[in-house]
């Protein structure tokens, strides 16, 4: 019985997923959300034949969410300076960073604006096969 004695009928809907390979990731002393996109990447690479790089140094940073957003992170800046300092050429944005990221790009490294997890796949299978020219940059 519902408020003033009349039926109710409630429904909850949860979000669950049926995942086809139980993925179990050591992070070490990484904490936060800002490396989901790159271990979905890295998730990716292992589940997938070849390899998804093909020997490039990608780094790069973002939320995640169950549909393949990206999110924006904080520390950009930081996490540039530490993929070139690292020996990265190549860094993956969040779309909504690049406010942050414009005027404060490292020298020597290309980064690549990214809003989904397809855009991610496509900006490193670019970078992999030395096509980077349509691309979405910050």
């Amino acid at each position: 019985a519902g408020p003033e004695g009349r039926t109710a009928l409630g429904i909850i809907l949860t979000l669950d997923h049926d995942f086809p390979a139980k993925v179990t990731i050591n992070a070490g002393e990484v904490g936060g959300p800002s490396a989901g996109l790159m271990f979905a990447l890295g998730i990716y690479d292992k589940l997938t034949p070849g390899s998804l790089t093909e020997g490039q140094d990608v780094a790069g940073t973002g939320t995640i969410d169950d549909a393949g957003d990206v999110g924006p992170i904080g520390g950009i800046k930081q996490k540039m300076a530490g993929a070139r300092g690292g020996g990265s050429e190549y860094f993956l944005a969040p779309v909504e960073n690049c406010p942050e990221v414009s005027g404060n790009v490292p020298s020597g490294l290309q980064v690549f604006a990214v809003d989904t997890f397809d855009d991610a796949l496509a900006a490193v299978e670019g970078i992999a096969s030395g096509r980077t020219s349509g691309l979405g940059r910050c």
